[in-house]
């Protein structure tokens, strides 16, 4: 059965809050003295250190390599010295980091030329190379995407729908880069022979939806089309985007590629054009800084590894107050609470609301609001009753390895229940006891 079988009804109408900063050129941050790059910046195995202390780095050097399985390149993203390898709290938790001293030179490696030669095994090596992952916020490595014959390819999805409230990176990317995006664009149908290629952005989005066209318009390109889509949380999620744009249904435990489908957030498009048409590994990315609290939201070019605190003072610092700084937004985001933490490949958004006071938990009033409003045809109250109750081996019974963590239920839920902090809590309990 599909397991989008709620979203047939339409899915949740929530607050953009994208005004502080939809209309806002991306700027170049400054670099900072010390920059972090965590090994584990991405899903899967952290990659293996490749320097050590005192060495002398440009921007591009391999700082750690991918490792076996689901991993990935990290780079530097200044030139200096590498003063330290510890470990850090970051994003993802605990981390080995290479800490880099920035001599502010600028001096940089480039990776070689593969335009000349550009077939799917030379593409998804370079993608393997420039150390590329899904900039959408899941951090999954691209290139494994990507390895696969033309003959296993039939659409390519390019996501611009940028449902999260409040980020306006990936809007951005689209007016000002709809060239580039357009041009890689082009170069992946040819390589993977595919004939019907979307653009998928939401009706808000005008500027956006203007520029692409006119980048379309200019190739002469008739394969790709923008497809418009309603202004509905949670849009971006891959799978009901694919029924959304190609009527494909998902299945349960079906995965893009599954049924050759391509898919790719439009910054990791942007990211791959980097990598392919100017030879840049991935080492600096759009990330919005905003929300009630900040002084000067921006959409910022940040070099990964810059620490939080260093984009703050780029905006101006914080308002007076108790804040709650949320990496990511206000639906699928997490509260941080040091601003030492360097933002990685998947950063986003970095969104400083007024704190919130603590919201009283009361009893299921059963209202069912939860499950008419789940996205994926789960009952996430029942979920919730089965983690607390300790039932972990209940899990596959209901199904709770299907949520895609887009915060709905809780958004929802009267009785102000974390039946999203409940689930992902189940999920890992379950993993534990299958290793």
């Amino acid at each position: 059965m599909s397991i989008f079988d709620k979203w047939k009804a339409g899915g949740l109408q929530i607050p953009k809050n994208k005004e502080a900063t939809r209309n806002l050129k991306t700027i170049e941050a400054t670099a900072p003295k010390l920059l972090y790059f965590p090994m584990d910046m991405h899903i899967g195995s952290p990659a293996k250190v490749e320097v050590e202390v005192g060495d002398r780095v440009q921007i591009g050097t391999l700082l750690g390599s991918r490792d076996k399985g689901i991993s990935t390149n990290i780079h530097s993203s200044v030139s200096g010295k590498v003063v330290a390898i510890e470990n850090r709290r970051v994003f993802r938790g605990e981390s080995t980091c290479v800490v880099v001293e920035n001599d502010f030179k600028d001096d940089a490696d480039t990776l070689e030329s593969i335009v000349e030669h550009l077939e799917s095994e030379e593409f998804s090596e370079r993608i393997q190379d420039a150390g590329i992952t899904g900039k959408g916020g899941a951090g999954f490595p691209t290139a494994i995407k990507y390895n696969k014959e033309h003959k296993e390819v039939e659409y390519l999805v390019v996501n611009g729908s940028e449902c999260e409230p409040y980020s306006t990176s990936d809007f951005r990317c689209m007016v000002e880069y709809s060239e580039e995006i357009v041009q890689i664009i082009r170069a992946i149908s040819r390589i993977y022979v595919i004939d019907d290629t979307y653009i998928a952005v939401e009706d808000h989005m005008v500027e956006a939806i203007e520029q692409l066209q006119k980048a379309i318009d200019k190739t002469g390109t008739e394969h790709i089309r923008i497809h418009v889509l309603p202004s509905e949380y949670p849009q971006g999620h891959a799978g009901l985007q694919i029924r959304e744009v190609l009527g494909i249904e998902t299945m349960e435990g079906q995965r893009s590629g599954d049924i050759g489908v391509l898919q790719s957030n439009v910054s990791t498009i942007k990211a791959i054009y980097d990598a392919v048409y100017d030879n840049r590994p991935l080492v600096k990315r759009i990330i919005t800084v905003t929300g009630p609290m900040i002084k000067e939201p921006k959409n910022l070019m940040v070099r990964i590894g810059t620490p939080v605190s260093h984009l703050l003072e780029e905006c101006g610092g914080l308002l007076q107050g108790e804040v709650d700084m949320i990496n990511g937004g206000p639906m699928m985001g997490r509260i941080f609470h040091n601003t030492d933490i360097p933002v990685d490949k998947d950063t986003t958004t970095l969104l400083f609301m007024e704190k919130q006071q603590e919201r009283e938990e009361t009893d299921c009033i059963r209202c069912a609001r939860c499950i008419d409003n789940c996205p994926v045809d789960l009952q996430p109250i029942l979920i919730s009753n089965t983690y607390r109750e300790g039932a972990y081996d209940k899990a596959p019974a209901l199904r709770s390895e299907s949520c895609i963590s887009c915060g709905t239920c809780t958004f929802v839920c009267p009785a102000n229940i974390p039946l999203l902090e409940d689930i992902q809590a189940l999920n890992k309990k379950w993993k534990e006891m299958q290793s």
